[in-house]
């Protein structure tokens, strides 16, 4: 809660706990920067460090990749079980399950030579999880999607002044079904209910940077940065007032 996170010096860092912050892919970005100490003061609300992602930025040449990663469960080694000394059951993992697909595009090079470049980034998550409770009573299967875009345009309006736009996306939405189970059968029981997590937002900022002869640099932003955690269930239909959504 000490360190603050920073993209393009948009400050990310969670306002509300600061125990986390807004997240994007690592291809998105050309560096990272940590400070630790004797930073300037526009890396501030910190005690303690500071990480500034700097985003990747188009230019006079035109480039695009794409790039797919998968992780199959049927790859993955089996997680094993723990007990006490005494034969009791510590936690059970063995039957629990995880795969995942990420796929990503990106494109970028001048609007307009010379003046106004962009790049641009788009990609999908898909998160397919299925693991017991620690005592192997219940089952659940936990399906994610996080869809990222993010985008960032360079305007040169001449050798002293730039103009910089970004703009991204990290909202993403869990959903998980749980069953009743019997562990040393391996076998789903019956349904006890659905539960839906829902975090990220959208994200901007817009950076003016003007240099006035030899000796003065003149820097302004403006930038909004939200978040949400959401989460619900359908038994949440039979109260009043359970469903609590912080969006900041």
């Amino acid at each position: 809660a000490e360190n603050s996170v920073f993209i393009n010096g948009l400050n990310v860092t969670d306002f509300y706990r600061r125990q986390s912050f807004s997240s994007a892919p690592f291809g998105f970005f050309q560096e990272f920067q940590v400070k630790t100490g004797g930073y300037s003061v526009e890396f501030g609300r910190s005690t303690g460090g500071v990480i500034n992602a700097v985003t990747r930025r188009g230019t006079n040449e035109f480039q695009g990749g794409i790039q797919s990663t998968f992780e199959p469960a049927a790859w993955r080694s089996t997680a094993d079980d723990h007990y006490y000394a005494d034969g009791s059951t510590n936690v059970l993992s063995s039957h629990d399950r995880q795969s995942w697909i990420k796929n990503n595009i990106w494109a970028s090079g001048p609007v307009v030579k010379d003046k106004l470049f962009l790049f641009a980034m788009f990609e999908q998550r898909d998160n397919d999880a299925s693991y017991t409770n620690a005592l192997g009573s219940s089952w659940s299967k936990n399906e994610s999607g996080n869809g990222f875009w993010g985008v960032k345009m360079d305007w040169q309006i001449n050798d002293d002044h730039l103009l910089e736009m970004l703009a991204f996306s990290d909202e993403g939405e869990a959903v998980t079904d749980t069953y009743g189970y019997t562990f040393a059968t391996a076998t789903k029981g019956a349904y006890v209910g659905k539960s839906t997590s829902e975090s990220g937002g959208k994200n901007g900022s817009l950076t003016y940077t003007g240099h006035f002869g030899d000796n003065f640099t003149a820097k302004a932003m403006y930038g909004v940065n939200r978040t949400q955690a959401l989460t619900y269930s359908s038994a949440d239909e039979l109260c009043s007032q359970v469903i609590i959504g912080t969006t900041y």
